[in-house]
């Protein structure tokens, strides 16, 4: 029988995000009012060389109340799965070994969720889902026309509705004894959510592709730490180039 969730905690990695991880905080903050349970952020600032720290612990300090906490970690890792890791096992030292309550919800720094993102999470959990999968908007810019139409035809390809295939850490949800039991999603190289994903699926994880959780990513070309979202949206654009 599954536990009841009582308590999520959200990890998010970051690498020179100054422009954005506020926006990003702060959305996730006002997910976190929206939930009946406690909610840990924890911020991984990646080998950065701006004031991303600074500013995640600003709204973080800002935000901080009965059931809402946050902290920054700074770390030298270089990768995005590395400082994922590292934010997602920060963040679940606050419950020690007594983790089979906990939720863990993940997104990146250059990304904003949606006001019932963590409701939804938690939605999921309690439907009895180990782990969950979301969809990803882009904020696309005024000329990119023909790359957002290339994006849906890409993802086209994994469906788009209830069920569908594809895999972002942007937005990724899953039970954190279930996280445990398979030692995380490593921290070499990219590709760090397909590994966690296929590795909770041959544990026996009850897993699905959802489409009712709301994030919203930069059109960015490059990514800032590995070949993340960002890099396949650059490989996108030089088909068209």
């Amino acid at each position: 029988m599954l536990s009841p969730i009582e308590a999520i905690a959200v990890g998010i990695p970051a690498r020179d995000e100054s422009a954005l991880i506020e926006a990003c905080l702060g959305s996730v903050v006002r997910a976190a009012r929206r939930v009946d349970v406690p909610v840990h952020i924890v911020v991984a600032a990646d080998d950065c060389t701006d004031d991303t720290s600074a500013r995640a612990r600003r709204v973080l300090d800002a935000a901080r109340s009965n059931g809402l906490s946050g902290t920054v970690i700074e770390t030298a890792h270089r990768s995005a799965a590395a400082a994922r890791s590292a934010a997602v096992e920060t963040a679940l030292l606050r419950w020690g070994d007594a983790v089979e309550h906990v939720w863990v919800a993940t997104t990146d720094a250059d990304t904003v969720v949606g006001e019932g993102w963590l409701a939804t999470h938690l939605d999921w959990a309690r439907a009895g889902f180990d782990g969950v999968a979301g969809l990803v908007g882009v904020a696309w810019q005024d000329d990119d026309h023909d790359l957002a139409a290339r994006y849906l035809t890409s993802i086209a390809l994994g469906g788009t509705a209830e069920g569908h295939h594809h895999v972002h850490g942007a937005n990724l949800g899953f039970r954190a004894a279930r996280w445990r039991a398979v030692g995380g999603c490593g921290s070499e190289g990219d590709g760090e959510d397909h590994r966690l994903w296929h590795r909770l699926r041959a544990h026996g994880a009850q897993l699905l592709g959802v489409i009712d959780l709301e994030v919203t990513t930069s059109a960015r070309l490059e990514g800032r730490a590995g070949d993340g979202f960002a890099g396949y949206l650059g490989r996108l654009a030089a088909r068209g180039a």
